[in-house]
């Protein structure tokens, strides 16, 4: 039995080493099935675990019923958009108070000493810290996702920094590069890439999926989440914000639509004139 077991994991690696020289695309799918189901079993188990929990807790609430209970937090009958850490600067400590203010300023332009609400796209950076910027986007005046770029640099370095502050057209890069190829292979609705057009000294710069730093080559990243307490800033669920973003935005520019993104750096709530008051809620 045990020779039986040794002889077909034998063939298993052999099966594999193949795919690996003939069709690494197919291994991928292995893989990402791979962790997909691990994912989901963990996902069980917690799910589990939360209700054995909850069983036991109400348990403990019967025997103990004399005992007064605390009063519930109300919770909001709105979902806001995914909430982020506590940043160590005070004056980005409530994230999403600040998109609620953002979101009402880009509906009234009136009060804001610059049209933000013309575009498809905003970008709002709000972190740099010489490594890593982080910022928020709104898609049609709607906060949608957060974002990460390199960082500022005075001098281009290839790869490493971000593009400059401005406004530029959005278009479908019809061009099948081996990251078009790649894209194609791991998810079945995604056609070509979305480029950001016509940035001074920049090229082939697209919104898509990543992390860190290490995955943006000068290029916007975006998610539903974002670390930025740890020193290594990063965001997280990519692929679905990613997914929302693109199969929103791919059916327009496909039928010809004139889109645009707009990137403010990290001065633009300074520069937009917002009353006190409303500069006092924001920043807490």
């Amino acid at each position: 039995m045990s020779r039986f077991l040794l002889i077909t994991l034998i063939v298993i690696i052999l099966v594999l080493a193949v795919l690996f020289v003939v069709q690494p695309q197919v291994l991928e799918g292995i893989w990402m099935w791979f962790v997909g189901f691990a994912g989901y079993i963990v996902l069980l188990f917690r799910r589990a675990s939360e209700g054995l929990t909850s069983l036991f807790a109400k348990s403990g609430a019967q025997v103990k019923a004399s005992e007064p209970m605390p009063a519930a937090t109300p919770a909001s009958s709105q979902p806001g958009p995914p909430a982020a850490p506590a940043l160590s600067d005070d004056r980005l400590k409530d994230l999403n108070e600040k998109i609620r203010v953002l979101e009402n300023q880009l509906h009234n332009p009136t009060q804001t000493g610059q049209p933000l609400n013309s575009n498809t796209v905003t970008v709002m950076r709000y972190l740099d810290d010489g490594q890593t910027t982080l910022g928020l986007l709104f898609l049609k005046n709607r906060f949608f996702a957060y974002t990460l770029e390199d960082a500022h640099r005075d001098s281009k370095l290839a790869g490493k920094t971000r593009i400059p502050e401005g406004t530029y057209p959005l278009e479908l890069n019809r061009v099948e590069t081996p990251l078009t190829q790649r894209y194609r292979n791991r998810f079945a609705w995604f056609d070509y890439h979305i480029e950001i057009m016509q940035i001074p000294n920049f090229s082939r710069v697209y919104i898509h999926i990543g992390n860190s730093h290490a995955d943006t080559e000068g290029c916007i990243l975006i998610a539903d989440g974002v670390n930025a307490a740890d020193p290594q800033k990063m965001i997280t669920h990519s692929r679905l914000a990613f997914e929302r973003f693109y199969k929103t935005l791919h059916p327009m520019l496909d039928q010809g639509e004139k889109l645009t993104i707009q990137v403010l750096d990290e001065d633009w709530f300074d520069r937009s004139l917002i009353r006190q008051k409303t500069v006092s809620l924001a920043l807490g």
